[in-house]
């Protein structure tokens, strides 16, 4: 259906005039109090509950414990210009969408316990929340941080993000580039020439003069302009004097003057604003194009801020979960040394001494993967406080310590509402829309280069004669005698065949075609991005209480086999294989755990790829800005309707 609708809507924008929205600056949203805010839940990973899709923060900053953050709602819909009801279709197609949130397949957020035939809730939290926000020891100094306090700092102070930022003014100067070729161009010259040649003619001088003698200076000054409906201007003020031996110069010397006006204006090659100003509309829309990038580049780079967060949250949580695993083997291995010779084993002594070893050298690896994060997210950040060093001294690194937890309670989002938010607001749409004006531009600007040449020419000048090389009384004389001559023609010229301009005209009508093919692939990856980002939180939702149940499972079977191995030994059963039971069930407990804070990340991480998909992340229209009126695109259309 999309593709029959295709041939139409090229047809249609072959002959379409495109105005181009008011530019504004580019800025972030304003900095707002927002007490409300959920406490340290944030960037994609937390939303208040309760909250529908319309109150639904893009989570770019909050309000923290440090002072007020950037805080938004889900920004309005970006205006696509006049190709905006090419997203009709798609839209019609996203309201028969279910409007109901997806319910979660994993069943309801309990369990059936194995004694009791009852529901129980299941508890999201971990034991290791309350210490992962505390010191571990790795720095003499301390520096709490959160996704929006992050994500702020690499706004304001990442060197990536300000040579990014720094494109969007490149293009706009470009802008101004393509508007100043319609400003008024000032000029004065002047010309001296002593001229002394031999004469080879009577005509020359009227006597038996064997050299002609002639002093010339001729000078003009004046304004030319090319105006925006195609035509060109000219006001020049010209003066000089003469005086040579020739018997026919009368009076001689002489001074002389002229104010000549030209102008020509094209009929119709080159006729109308619309024509002359394609240069300024891609211009334009270039720098739209450039915003989007940008705008695609920075929400790149707050989500690697992001994942850097939760890859130091998950690394600092798996350092607690295998110091405790160390802990548990030490202590098994201090049980049975104080044992031996009574009822413990050389093997089995042997063998606590070797998960001992082995969980120490996970420690020091996990240790590694912790100073590594922080590494990263210096560096992504560009935040001289997070190393301590506000100067240009030594930098002392911190310890940074992760406050925001991950979200522990399923939040759902029409797929419907998904779906319109992002055909609204994604950047690679309105790229595409914009592309489609760009091509747009050029069809009709090769539908204008088609036609002949024939161009409307119009001169007036009056002028002033004095003698004794006296210019300036010829500049009064000028005024005061005589009147204005003046001139009128047109000037006609087709190329035979026009073979190169209906060239041009054929290949912008092909890239018509392309550019609306790739819109509708846009769109369609947009449909289903969305979908599989909905469905993806869903999914880790889901992964995560499995992985939650999982670990209560791993943790009964651990104190099951611990209280075999301390107070009911069977003597039946081998010593040495009991050990390896338990320190196998606490690798599985602690792998376990380590898949559950994966869970956690990938359900956070979810959230910020779905607000990255409907194109709400981030956003750049500043609404203090008022809208300003189009300077270009008068309803000169006439241009674009015009056949070959």
């Amino acid at each position: 259906m999309l593709l029959a609708a295709a041939p139409t809507a090229i047809d249609s924008l072959q002959a379409q005039e495109f105005a181009p929205e008011p530019l504004t600056d580019l800025g972030l949203i304003e900095e707002v109090n927002n007490p409300a805010a959920e406490g340290g839940r944030t960037f994609g990973h937390s939303m208040l509950q309760g909250e529908t899709l319309g109150e639904f923060r893009y989570g770019v900053t909050q309000q923290t414990n440090t002072g007020p953050r950037c805080v938004a709602e889900i920004p309005g819909p970006v205006s696509h210009g006049p190709q905006d009801c090419q997203l009709a279709p798609y839209r019609a197609r996203a309201q028969s969408l279910d409007a109901n949130p997806p319910v979660p397949f994993c069943g309801p957020l309990d369990r059936i316990d194995d004694d009791l035939d009852t529901a129980i809730p299941i508890d999201l939290a971990a034991w290791w929340e309350t210490g992962v926000s505390a010191p571990l020891g790795f720095a003499s100094a301390t520096n709490s941080v959160d996704v929006a306090g992050l994500t702020q700092s690499a706004l304001s102070m990442s060197p990536l993000v300000k040579g990014v930022l720094t494109e969007p003014k490149i293009r706009q100067n470009d802008l101004v580039i393509e508007n100043a070729a319609f400003d008024s161009t000032a000029f004065v010259e002047g010309k001296f020439a002593d001229t002394n040649e031999p004469v080879g003619s009577a005509l020359t001088t009227g006597d038996n003069s064997e050299r002609f003698r002639d002093e010339t200076f001729s000078s003009a000054a004046g304004v030319r302009r090319s105006a925006r409906s195609g035509g060109t201007f000219e006001l020049a003020q010209r003066g000089g004097f003469q005086e040579n031996n020739s018997t026919f110069l009368i009076p001689n010397p002489q001074g002389t003057t002229r104010l000549e006006i030209n102008f020509t204006q094209p009929l119709m090659r080159n006729r109308g604003r619309a024509v002359n100003e394609t240069r300024i509309v891609l211009a334009q829309i270039d720098l739209k194009l450039a915003e989007a990038e940008v705008r695609s580049e920075l929400e790149d780079h707050l989500i690697d801020v992001t994942r850097a967060y939760w890859s130091l949250y998950q690394a600092r949580t798996q350092w607690l979960q295998q110091d405790r695993l160390y802990e548990n083997a030490t202590k098994l291995l201090e049980v049975l040394k104080a044992r031996n010779g009574v009822d413990s084993h050389t093997r089995q002594v042997l063998r606590a001494q070797a998960a001992v070893a082995s969980r120490q050298s996970d420690l020091v690896r996990t240790e590694t993967r912790i100073r590594n994060s922080q590494a990263r997210l210096r560096l992504l950040t560009g935040d001289p406080s997070l190393t301590g060093n506000m100067g240009l001294g030594r930098s002392n690194h911190m310890e940074l310590i992760p406050q925001d937890m991950p979200l522990a309670m399923p939040v759902t989002i029409s797929p419907r509402d998904a779906t319109i938010t992002a055909l609204d607001n994604r950047p690679d749409i309105t790229d595409s829309i914009r592309k489609i004006q760009a091509v747009s531009a050029r069809v009709g600007a090769a539908k204008n280069q088609v036609l002949p040449r024939l161009d409307l020419i119009l001169h007036t000048h009056v002028a002033g004669l004095d003698a004794q090389r006296d210019t300036f009384g010829a500049f009064t004389n000028q005024f005061s005698e005589g009147r204005p001559s003046y001139a009128a023609g047109l000037l006609y010229e087709v190329p035979i065949g026009n073979r190169a301009a209906q060239a041009r005209l054929a290949r912008n009508r092909w890239e018509m075609v392309r550019a609306m093919h790739e819109f509708q692939q846009t769109t369609e990856e947009a449909f289903t991005e969305v979908e599989l980002a909905v469905r993806e939180t869903q999914t880790t939702y889901c992964e995560m209480v499995a992985k939650k149940q999982s670990i209560d499972a791993a943790n009964r079977e651990v104190d099951y086999l611990e209280q075999r191995w301390e107070l009911l030994p069977d003597p039946n059963e081998s010593a040495v294989l009991l050990i390896e039971n338990l320190l196998d069930a606490q690798e599985r407990l602690a792998d376990e755990e380590r898949s559950f804070v994966a869970a956690q990340v990938g359900y956070a991480m979810s959230w910020v790829q779905l607000r990255k998909t409907m194109g709400v992340l981030l956003r750049f229209d500043n609404p203090n800005l008022p809208p300003s009126s189009p300077e270009i695109w008068s309803s000169d259309s006439d241009v674009w309707s015009q056949s070959p």
